[in-house]
């Protein structure tokens, strides 16, 4: 057996034991007749706009990423909207950095807060996860602090 294929398999093995674990239940395929397409520009691109990036997905439970983890658990965000929420967040977070105003500067740890929750979303597991959703629980009571004045 060649080094490619022990490599496919054991990274299909990890999402199926990935799958069993967290007790996935995929859904079944329909049966269609094997068709060929008429034409080869058919099998080429998706009708109807751009071919999607394979970077950009929602991960399910057993998927992996470029680095060969496997997901135990699914995104909530697609990657490109996580991305919007997170540039907004930044903006966000440097305009209450620049300022003194104490309820800008709430909203700035709200908004960071956001942020790590969108960062959390993209890892794989609930363990990897966890540091930022502290983090972001700490960052929305330090903002609830400034917005009720104790700060």
């Amino acid at each position: 057996m060649a080094r490619k294929d022990r490599e496919r398999a054991r990274k299909r093995h990890a999402i199926e034991r990935a799958r069993r674990e967290s007790g996935f239940e995929p859904a079944p395929k329909e049966e269609r007749p094997a068709a060929k397409p008429a034409t080869r520009t058919a099998t080429r691109r998706p009708a109807g706009g751009r071919p999607e990036s394979p970077l950009l997905h929602k991960a399910k439970v057993g998927d992996v990423d470029r680095k060969g983890r496997v997901f135990e658990r699914p995104m909530l965000l697609h990657p490109k909207i996580a991305l919007y929420i997170y540039f907004l967040v930044l903006g966000i977070g440097l305009v209450s950095l620049l300022r003194r105003d104490p309820t800008l500067q709430a909203v700035g740890y709200g908004a960071f807060a956001l942020g790590m929750l969108v960062i959390a979303d993209s890892k794989t597991t609930w363990l990897r996860a966890l540091p930022f959703i502290v983090l972001s629980a700490a960052l929305a009571a330090g903002a609830v602090a400034l917005a009720v004045g104790l700060g």
